[in-house]
């Protein structure tokens, strides 16, 4: 079971580098059709561009920054908060095996949450920066019941 789950977490470590420079790559496009957003309310002197392009430019810097630094930080501190001792035997890896995965699942969904968000900011739309740490609350909540589910469940069963 730990081979399947590291052949897994090496699975979503090049999803992860996939995804990341995707999203820097977006970000780039995103800020620099904020600079041109700024420069051409500046010009024509439209005030409501100006700083419109200004926030657009602060929110991609902003998920950006918590794409890189953030999102990293939470799963490895959810990973290490999660219980490893909670079953007997092969129900105790499940709990861990799923747990891994789930972990790995919710660094992705939140890349991508944070992906979307950048392109919805990138188009000059809203950044949706609330959607995106919505999604990520919810993956860290699923992966944290996963772990604790499977080993409740056993000892509720009377496998343990």
């Amino acid at each position: 079971m730990a081979d399947a789950l590291s052949l897994l977490q090496t699975f979503f470590r090049e999803a992860w580098t996939a995804l990341v420079g995707v999203l820097l790559a977006f970000a780039l496009l995103a800020a620099l059709a904020q600079v041109l957003r700024v420069s051409t309310g500046a010009v024509i002197g439209a005030n409501l561009w100006v700083w419109q392009g200004v926030a657009g430019m602060a929110g991609v810097v902003l998920l950006a920054l918590f794409a890189f630094l953030g999102v990293p930080q939470i799963v490895r501190a959810t990973l290490a908060a999660m219980p490893s001792g909670g079953g007997c035997g092969p129900i105790g890896e499940l709990g861990t095996f799923s747990a891994g995965l789930i972990g790995g699942l919710a660094a992705l969904r939140m890349l991508k949450a944070l992906l979307s968000s950048t392109l919805s900011a990138a188009i000059g739309g809203s950044g949706g920066m609330a959607q995106a740490l919505g999604e990520t609350a919810e993956a860290l909540f699923g992966m944290l019941l996963a772990a604790l589910a499977v080993p409740a469940a056993a000892w509720f069963l009377g496998a343990c």
